[in-house]
């Protein structure tokens, strides 16, 4: 497979990912995800290239194993889910400057930045969480699925009210 075909094929998935997650179409987000272990992280907020620390030296926000992701979005598919009931956040994911593309066999790494804006009907009003992310793809079946998404917000505190209720 060229470059330029396997640039294509990631950028297809990620927008596939963005559109998912914006229309809270969480179900179908989960299935874009591979079979196996799998790594959904939030880094710390406080700590630049947070990416170069562990576990061990700082606090992640979130860091969830397939279990506990797919937790996260029974309870976020909820009319329980009380962070965002009774209207939901209206989420935008952007990705742009997707590099440093490696292929070991069948694992695809890269780099990409990341820009969420979220907006409430209520006095919440826009919050705009600009970042990066590092994916490991896997390709499984002949299709790319993610196995692993560690998100870096360009952030030092969450706004108001400081949750993370939405998936990123």
């Amino acid at each position: 497979m060229s470059e330029a075909s396997l640039r294509q094929e990631i950028e297809q998935l990620l927008y596939l990912e963005a559109d998912y997650a914006d229309d809270w179409q969480l179900t179908s987000w989960l299935g874009l995800w591979a079979e196996g272990e799998l790594l959904y992280e939030v880094g710390p907020l406080d700590t630049p290239r947070g990416d170069r620390l562990s576990h061990n030296q700082v606090l992640y926000l979130l860091s969830d194993d397939r279990f506990r992701l797919e937790q996260r979005v029974i309870r976020m598919g909820k009319p329980t889910a009380h962070a965002e009931a009774p209207v939901r956040s209206q989420t935008r994911h952007n990705y742009t400057h997707l590099r440093n593309i490696a292929v070991d066999g069948d694992v695809i790494t890269f780099k990409v930045n990341m820009l969420v804006t979220r907006t409430r009907r209520d006095n919440e009003g826009v919050a705009i969480l600009p970042g990066y992310v590092l994916f490991t793809l896997a390709r499984q079946n002949g299709a790319l699925k993610i196995q692993r998404k560690r998100i870096f917000l360009d952030l030092w505190v969450l706004s108001n009210p400081g949750t993370m209720s939405i998936i990123l």
